[in-house]
């Protein structure tokens, strides 16, 4: 009833699937099919990697818990120490505009209790 068009090919000529992320090349003389490294799919992944952990960098720094002030002064701070351009001079300048604001505060804290001590008497 059933005639079959070719007799049954042998399991060993029977294509194998090539190992994922490989194209399968043709082979002109017959025998198994070479493959090379698919390429775009390689890029697209290392795109995705590096998109990732730009992202990741980004919500990094949103969700930090410095201010952003003080954020901003250490990645500058940072790069300017990456490229050994940190000016001695520029930190020294920061460090004492820095202290004297919190000289000013505790001047500001010891004449307010100096004047509540006063006006108690």
């Amino acid at each position: 009833m059933f005639n079959s068009p070719s007799p049954p090919r042998p399991a060993s000529s029977i294509p194998k699937a090539p190992p994922p992320g490989s194209i399968p090349q043709p082979s002109p003389d017959g025998l198994p099919h070479a493959t090379v490294p698919d390429w775009n799919n390689i890029g697209l992944f290392t795109a995705g990697v590096a998109v990732g952990a730009i992202l990741g960098a980004v919500v990094a720094l949103f969700l930090a818990p410095a201010s952003g002030e003080e954020t901003r002064h250490r990645i500058a701070h940072r790069v300017r120490s990456i490229r050994g351009e940190d000016d001695v001079w520029e930190e020294l300048a920061e460090e004492l505009e820095r202290a004297a604001a919190e000289t000013e505060e505790e001047e500001e804290e010891e004449l307010k209790d100096e004047l509540k001590e006063a006006l108690k008497t």
